[in-house]
């Protein structure tokens, strides 16, 4: 059966106005003639009659029963997967927070904010208020509820900024996502008032939504592609969080849209930017990511940030996972090659809007260790049936995930929230 074959062709970053193609094969299921058409792709679109789904973010009612029931059975790899998250001092129901505070500063000791960063506090509280969250749903044990519940609350009638110079985005959009997240899971505990609970969403939406939105609609008035793929990212899974727990239709398609048409390296064809046909030493296409000419370990958080956006998205019957052929998947293999299989990958040289230059994967941060695997495995090989034997190396190299608090001590080892081999694992 012959394959027909479609060119795209599609903006790269190195010039505004360059444009480049890059070939992709579908099976239609009968013979075509071999022949090259130009077409545009499709974008994933949201109903503007778009009903929520509850829990509906990371996960659902239907993964926490599994999850649940998996464990008490004492089964694998769950168990091992539970006792991660059990020994992590962040699930604890004795948990000491860090915050809140009145203003979060990430970017401070600038020209902007001269106060120092305190930005740890949110993402080692948020980490504690989603792992409780967990906790809750899988042990029934309502102490694990009443610790998140306020950490919630407390962040939410104390803090009312985040402040900083451009780093305040990252804030923003690393930390809102995770908020939103643990309360996405505790919204039906019978313990939290729905006074308390309307005070967070408006929080969320004051605080969080409001700098993420700023960010994507103006960058600060830098050039196009002057930010990194991570930074846009991070913003459009908040938003899209956001979106989720307030019931807003138009927040939510407005991060569906920015995925699909952003001016900005979030864009999913922006940041996975160029795709790599097979080669005589590999018989699968990769797909390159913005940041892998600049260190690793901003690359991977990018693919980290995908799978959580694909993943919210799917449990709200949006099927971005499969866009453009799966490029996700692409671009997760080429990262699990580079990283874990530690083989050489091939290089489109890339130009952003600033003049910097990239010329070959970058070497820095090579191997960094992410919890971010088994979300994407579960998908493609467990769901679908695929075969992606780079993401499977890289999911047994991580297994049993953690989150934060079993990595660095920094912001890094916070940037996912983790656990993947307890939550995704089907």
């Amino acid at each position: 059966m012959k394959k027909f074959k479609i060119n795209y062709i599609l903006p790269t970053l190195a010039l505004a106005t360059a444009l480049t193609a890059f070939s992709c094969t579908f099976d239609y299921g009968v013979d075509k003639p071999e022949e090259i058409v130009e077409t545009e792709i499709p974008a994933v679109t949201v109903p503007t009659n778009h009903v929520f789904t509850h829990p509906g973010m990371l996960h659902t009612q239907e993964d926490f029963d599994r999850m649940k029931s998996h464990v008490d059975t004492g089964d694998e790899p769950w168990t091992s997967g539970y006792q991660v998250l059990a020994n992590n001092s962040h699930s604890s129901s004795n948990y000491t927070m860090q915050g809140p505070v009145v203003s979060l500063i990430r970017g401070g000791n600038s020209t902007e904010v001269p106060a120092p960063d305190n930005y740890s506090t949110a993402f080692n509280d948020a980490a504690a208020a989603y792992q409780t969250a967990i906790r809750w749903k899988i042990t029934g044990d309502d102490a694990y509820a009443i610790k998140g519940i306020q950490i919630l609350n407390s962040w939410a009638s104390t803090c009312t900024e985040i402040i900083g110079n451009s780093n305040k985005a990252l804030g923003a959009g690393i930390y809102g996502y995770q908020f939103a997240n643990a309360a996405e899971i505790l919204r039906d505990y019978e313990g939290w008032t729905q006074a308390d609970f309307d005070l967070f969403k408006q929080w969320m939406v004051n605080v969080f939504y409001s700098v993420s939105y700023d960010f994507l609609e103006t960058h600060y008035n830098t050039c196009s592609t002057h930010y990194w793929a991570n930074w846009d990212l991070c913003n459009i899974a908040t938003i899209m969080s956001i979106g989720i727990l307030t019931d807003d239709v138009s927040m939510y398609s407005y991060a569906v849209d920015y995925l699909m048409e952003g001016i900005g390296n979030g864009q999913l064809l922006k940041t996975i930017n160029n795709f790599h046909e097979p080669s005589e030493n590999d018989d699968i296409v990769l797909g390159q990511i913005q940041e892998s000419g600049r260190d690793q370990g901003h690359a991977l958080l990018c693919i980290g940030f995908l799978g959580t956006i694909a993943q919210m998205a799917e449990n709200q019957g949006q099927d971005i996972w499969s866009y453009n052929d799966n490029a996700i998947l692409k671009g997760a293999e080429y990262e699990a090659k580079y990283n874990y299989a530690q083989l050489s990958v091939p290089f489109t040289t890339y130009t952003n809007c600033d003049d910097i230059t990239h010329t070959e994967a970058s070497e820095t941060a090579r191997g960094d260790i992410r919890p971010i695997w088994q979300i994407i495995y579960s998908h493609y090989i467990t769901d679908e049936g695929m075969t992606a034997r780079y993401v499977e190396l890289a999911k047994d190299l991580h297994q049993p995930e953690g989150g934060g608090g079993n990595y660095s001590p920094n912001s890094g080892g916070y940037d996912a929230l983790g656990f993947g081999t307890l939550l995704y694992t089907k």
